[in-house]
């Protein structure tokens, strides 16, 4: 048997009769080697501590499932706070909040300018002048002699204008209704804020106390910002989406005087300076259908929108419409709606907030804290006919009594002939934002509004007069807005080199930066002896960040983006 099995064994076969057996063969192990491949590498549908690499989404496409992410914390308000709680008497210098928040990598800074004001306005060295345009010297920006000399040149137009004191808008469409928004629309370039300007031809760039133009002049500079604070630019025509407006002459040109008993100037009176533009509310609707100019104590509803603009706000009172032609510029047009009316007599630093659709005005940021309850939907706002004050207006003081300070600055602790320097009031600087707040002693965490205020040192001794320090605080949203928290004071710094070197305003490379503060025979060298802070507002799409405008020794103007994490810091440890 052994020998027949051998010998069929050995029995010669057709070769093709094999291959299909190890085609078979072959595709069956091969299968086999993907079933063992999917088993060993793959994860099994309930292990989720592994994760399958996918191709991730472009910046600009966010995945909308995603949730949003936790806020990262910033390190300069532990700087800040390490700084403040952590010293023995919790004695600070003025100068500690600038020189922690440009060590700072979150911290964002920029000094703004106006491209339709022309250069023959401004200090661009011009040593060989032609068509009548005035000779400026290479060291312009530096040169007292030139500075206080052309201010007083005859032709206006060869005065330098100066700009500072800078507030922004946010176009937010949760705010602003389709009305405001259509006029300002562009095509291509979305315009995130409305930029607010002083423009003047006078400034403190060498230092206070040299007097002012005899053509003293103050004009509205209006601009609308893209996300980066940039002047955005018309997608057509290519021009720059800014104007300079000589205001004061156009009110005077029509006639109006802030009380029907004054008589008419022989020129123009600067009235309207230190400008705002706010939206009013009312509890009626959820979003703001009218725009209101603010100057000094002076509003008026407005119409902002684009020159190329179709759009209209149809009034049946457009006979007492006042259409402003425009300095420089030609692509905003602004339109006044009603005359300027007066709000409070002799008013000045008058801020704007709203809670709940209601619409306040704030009048002293402390003292006690005093609000106005006034409803920018309707003109007038105050019916000044026989009355020189508030009679005929809602205000709200404060009740409870003023927190103490979170700090003290060594000017506080050492007194100038036994007294403080400072005047005895905080002013007001801007209002407001919205910020979280949990008290030391309750976990619950609650919502309060936060302001800037000032205080500014008393004229004698002359040697340290004009010289300006700021603070913030929060209150409550609701009456009688009783102050919570605030903190001791401080200042906003110059512009660092970077902004510098980027910037087109050349005034923030000339004398601004060497007029430090100085009290108590103690020089703050980063702190400008003027910064005056007026405006504050949350960050386009970034709810933890606000930009803070303010002024440079009324010379240039500057906006920094710094986290609201940072200011709590001010007011308090954690």
């Amino acid at each position: 048997t052994i020998a027949m099995r051998v010998s069929s064994s050995k029995r010669p076969q057709r070769a093709g009769s094999a291959l299909p057996i190890i085609f078979v063969t072959l595709l069956a192990l091969n299968f086999f080697i993907f079933v063992v491949n999917v088993w060993v590498f793959l994860p099994k549908p309930a292990d989720k501590s592994i994760s399958v690499p996918i191709r991730q989404k472009k910046p600009h496409q966010p995945d909308p499932s995603a949730q949003k992410k936790p806020h990262r914390p910033d390190p300069s308000a532990a700087a800040l706070r390490e700084a403040i709680y952590n010293t023995r008497d919790k004695v600070i210098p003025y100068d500690a909040v600038p020189k922690i928040l440009h060590q700072s990598d979150y911290f964002h800074g920029v000094v703004p300018h106006l491209p339709s004001i022309p250069a023959r306005r401004r200090m661009i060295p011009n040593t060989t002048p032609q068509n009548g345009d005035p000779y400026v010297p290479l060291d312009a920006v530096n040169n007292l002699d030139y500075f206080l000399g052309s201010r007083e040149k005859e032709t206006e137009e060869h005065q330098p204008l100066y700009l500072y004191n800078p507030m922004l808008l946010p176009l937010d469409d949760q705010v602003l209704s389709s009305t405001i928004l259509d006029g300002l629309s562009i095509d291509q370039n979305h315009a995130a804020y409305i930029g607010v300007y002083r423009v003047s031809n006078f400034a403190n760039c060498h230092g206070p106390g040299l007097g002012v133009p005899k053509t003293y002049s103050n004009f509205l500079g209006l601009a609308l910002l893209d996300q980066e604070l940039n002047v955005v630019k018309d997608p057509v025509s290519g021009q720059y989406l800014d104007a300079v407006i000589d205001i004061n002459r156009h009110l005077w040109e029509a006639r109006w005087t802030p009380t029907r008993r004054h008589k008419m100037h022989r020129r123009p009176k600067q009235f309207m300076q230190d400008c705002q533009i706010i939206p009013a509310r009312s509890g009626e609707r959820e979003k703001s259908t009218q725009l209101v100019l603010i100057c000094n104590e002076y509003g008026t509803p407005i119409q902002l929108k684009l020159s190329s603009s179709t759009s209209s706000t149809p009034d049946e009172n457009e006979d007492n419409f006042i259409s402003f032609t425009n300095m420089y510029g030609n692509g905003l047009q602004l339109i006044a709606q009603q005359q300027p009316n007066m709000i409070l007599y002799a008013g000045k630093n008058l801020h704007y907030f709203s809670n709940n659709n209601q619409s306040f005005l704030e009048i002293w940021p402390g003292g006690p804290h005093e609000v106005a309850v006034i409803d920018f939907t309707k003109y007038p706002y105050v019916d000044r006919e026989g009355m020189t004050g508030f009679e005929q207006i809602e205000q709200i003081k404060a009740l409870k009594t003023e927190p103490n300070a979170t700090f003290i600055t060594k000017t506080d602790v050492k007194l100038y002939n036994n007294r403080t320097m400072l005047i005895g009031r905080d002013s007001g600087s801007t209002c407001c934002v919205k910020i979280k707040w949990k008290a030391h002693d309750s976990d619950k965490e609650r919502e309060l509004l936060l302001g800037f205020s000032h205080r500014k040192t008393m004229q004698n001794p002359k040697y340290y007069a004009y010289s300006y320090v700021s603070r913030v605080y929060a209150f409550e949203p609701n009456a009688p807005f009783d102050i919570v928290a605030r903190s001791g004071f401080f200042c906003l710094g110059f512009a660092t080199d970077n902004e510098k070197n980027v910037s087109q305003n050349e005034q923030v490379r000339g004398a601004a930066d060497k007029h430090k503060l100085k009290l108590w025979q103690q020089v703050f060298v980063d702190c400008p002896r003027i910064h005056f802070v007026t405006g504050i507002t949350e960050k386009y799409g970034d709810e933890e960040t606000v930009i803070i405008s303010y002024g440079v020794n009324d010379c240039y103007p500057r906006m920094i983006e710094v986290s609201k994490e940072f200011l709590v810091s001010l007011l308090k440890p954690l």
